[in-house]
């Protein structure tokens, strides 16, 4: 008896179950399988950008000075979804408030924990929109600013100049970022994905993937321990005597490479790369020295008695004078109307040739130079020199100086220049400019072309930075570009390399610390009046030396420039600096 309710019971608990799992299965069936079915028709194929990485700017011997590091980007496309934001992550996203007055749309870069934050959002607006993109690092961020410039994400101006761009590219602004920015920037992929309804990704289509394409590297000139040294030295010194700011360059003389170019101070490109904050920047701005300025390109300064070495390549070429013409100094000359010009503090120098003159950069010598020669085919000369225009090296915002002719004084005169008389002076203006002053301008790197000029006998090549730029499919070789061909002599230019050379070692030379260096430099120095005289009747000066080493067979030239620097010898002292510890 007890075995049969045994059996009943079993056969019941069997029914019982067989019941509940009929009913378990209708339930996945008809509500489990509907929500599934449901849920799996939100899901959609998405495309998704794949962004490239940005190519990379090396030294002359392959050094990386930049790299890329993975970042996340915030693109918002509309302005209102800034109130969406700032409500929602008031928090995380403060740095949004100083976009406020920006036209829209813009972009800025966003930690991981930000962007991993919105991207599983699902309820933020699909003008909203996080990506990956890169953040650019340095290596050397004040030693190389004014090179290299930097890299920022793209706002609504840029897109409207540029359809090409992406909302989660990064572009150059300033230097070679800027300058070779379509080489570097590379091209976009894409990768179709499905997504569900909550934003995670179920798989990819790789039939339909199109790979990015990075960007070109670009192999330039620069010499990182030249850059480096170049660098220190014009930091200390311009330091050691209080100087507003400086610039240095190094080039080779045979093809016109860069070696190094500096401008001092300097500033840091990694916080403009990360995204400088207005404190930051406004300092920057508000900073006396200006530290943005690149002096190398953009400084714009009489260059004083530097000048001095062309005076002399036209005259001996025309035939104004010879190698043996002298020329007495006697401290002070009278000039039409009664016009006193002098030696630097009247020094009285006797009879001099043209190689005395440099040595001891006398301004009568060159002044009755010009007048024997005239300032129009002078003019004929800087011009071939390039004066007066840029020399093309690969950074934007070079200026372009001035020529010290008839038609550009008359110019100035009558557009704002009060303090001219809209007519020239055959004497004094003449005199003027023979010794770097009056009107004329150069920039630092004009000056370092000159230099290079003389000491390769008279080739001026357009300076530049890069050298090669590697594609995914090809190299570009930049070969050397000649801008001018200087029509003087080989024996017009070795008077005048000599005259520098005795400027540094002669008797009677003027740029001693320059004697005692590794190698065996030819200079000329200049120190160029401006501003406002002092108690005892001199102007402020900017202090030059160009020149270029070793003599007999000529590798580099250089130029210094010390905006207010004093004394040339100041600028010297920069050379001198640099070439103890670099040929050390």
């Amino acid at each position: 008896m007890q075995k049969i309710k045994l059996e009943t019971s079993l056969f019941l608990l069997s029914i019982i179950t067989i019941i509940f799992m009929l009913l378990f299965h209708l339930y996945f069936v008809t509500i489990l399988y509907n929500k599934y079915t449901a849920m799996s028709k939100q899901n959609r194929l998405l495309e998704i950008d794949i962004p490239p990485q940005r190519g990379n700017i090396l030294t002359e011997n392959k050094i990386p000075l930049t790299e890329n590091k993975p970042s996340y980007v915030l693109i918002i496309k509309k302005k209102q979804d800034l109130n969406y934001l700032l409500k929602n992550y008031t928090n995380i996203y403060k740095k949004l408030l100083k976009f406020k007055k920006l036209n829209f749309p813009l972009s800025f870069n966003i930690t991981e924990k930000q962007g991993t934050l919105l991207l599983t959002d699902i309820h933020k607006p699909n003008s909203i929109i996080v990506s990956t993109s890169i953040q650019r690092i340095y290596k050397y961020p004040y030693q190389f600013a004014h090179v290299l410039g930097y890299t920022s994400n793209i706002f609504a101006e840029d897109l409207k100049k540029d359809p090409t761009l992406h909302y989660n590219d990064i572009i150059g602004r300033i230097g070679l970022e800027k300058e070779y920015d379509k080489y570097l920037r590379g091209k976009h992929g894409i990768k179709i994905v499905e997504i569900n309804s909550s934003g995670r990704i179920l798989q990819t289509n790789s039939s339909k993937t199109k790979p990015a394409v990075n960007g070109a590297t670009i192999i330039t000139s620069i010499n990182l321990k030249m850059q480096n040294e170049l660098y220190n030295a014009l930091e200390n010194v311009t330091n050691k005597y209080h100087i507003k700011g400086g610039a240095a360059i190094i080039l080779n003389v045979n093809n016109g490479q860069v070696k190094a170019i500096v401008s001092y101070p300097s500033f840091n490109l990694n916080k403009f790369s990360k995204g400088i904050s207005i404190k930051d920047y406004n300092a920057l701005i508000k900073d006396k020295r200006k530290p943005l300025f690149n002096r190398a390109i953009m400084a714009q300064a009489p260059p004083g008695s530097t000048f001095k070495t062309m005076v002399a390549i036209a005259a001996l070429q025309e035939k104004a004078i010879t190698p043996y013409t002298k020329f007495y100094s006697s401290g002070t000359i009278k000039l039409a109307g009664g016009t006193l010009f002098q030696e630097y503090h009247k020094h009285v120098y006797g009879w001099l040739t043209v190689k005395d003159a440099l040595m001891v950069s006398s301004n009568i010598f060159f002044c009755k130079t010009i007048l024997k020669l005239g300032i129009n085919k002078l003019d004929k000369y800087l011009e071939y020199f390039n004066i007066g225009k840029p020399t093309g090296i690969d950074l934007p915002g070079e200026a372009s100086g001035r020529m010290p002719s008839i038609k550009n004084k008359i110019e100035l005169a009558k557009n704002g220049a009060y303090w001219l008389e809209p007519i020239w002076y055959p004497e004094g203006d003449s005199c003027n400019s023979a010794i770097g002053q009056g009107i004329t301008l150069l920039t630092p790197i004009q000056l370092a072309v000159v230099a290079a000029s003389i000491a390769n006998n008279g080739t001026v090549y357009q300076p530049r930075i890069a050298e090669k730029i590697i594609t995914k499919k090809k190299t570009i070789l930049i070969k050397p570009h000649i801008n001018h061909k200087i029509p003087a002599s080989k024996d017009v230019f070795e008077v005048v390399k000599q005259g520098m050379y005795m400027s540094v070692h002669g008797p009677r030379g003027i740029i001693p610390n320059l004697r005692n260096v590794p190698v065996d430099v030819a200079a000329k120095t200049g120190t160029a009046e401006f501003g406002i005289k002092t108690k005892e009747g001199y102007l402020t000066t900017h202090a030059w030396v160009m020149g270029f080493y070793p003599f007999h067979k000529p590798k580099y030239a250089f130029t210094v420039f010390l905006e207010g620097g004093g004394s040339s010898l100041h600028a010297a002292e920069v050379m001198q600096n640099f070439l103890k510890t670099y040929y050390k």
